[in-house]
């Protein structure tokens, strides 16, 4: 271990680093969606929201963290539908 913080302030600051990681990545793929058409741009704009999951589920399920990876995959789905829902009430 680098340091014994606990669980809460390494979940903080775990979370406080995934913050630039979703920044850069929704910058990235906006930039090569100026340079594509606005099909490969969507495609990109899924593909790559969803990368900071997959790289959590991954390191889960590589330390047997499968509940980790059930309720990560939970929540994605049930905010994709809260947005998906408030959306059409626009």
């Amino acid at each position: 271990k680098f340091a014994d913080f606990g669980d809460g302030p390494t979940f903080l600051f775990s979370l406080l680093a995934l913050i630039p990681q979703a920044q850069l990545l929704g910058m990235f793929t906006e930039q090569v969606a100026l340079y594509t058409n606005d099909a490969i741009g969507g495609l990109l704009n899924a593909t790559f929201g969803n990368l900071t999951e997959l790289i959590i589920s991954i390191l889960a399920l590589r330390k047997d963290m499968m509940r980790i990876v059930q309720v990560s995959l939970l929540g994605s789905i049930l905010s994709n539908c809260l947005l998906v829902l408030g959306s059409a009430f626009l």
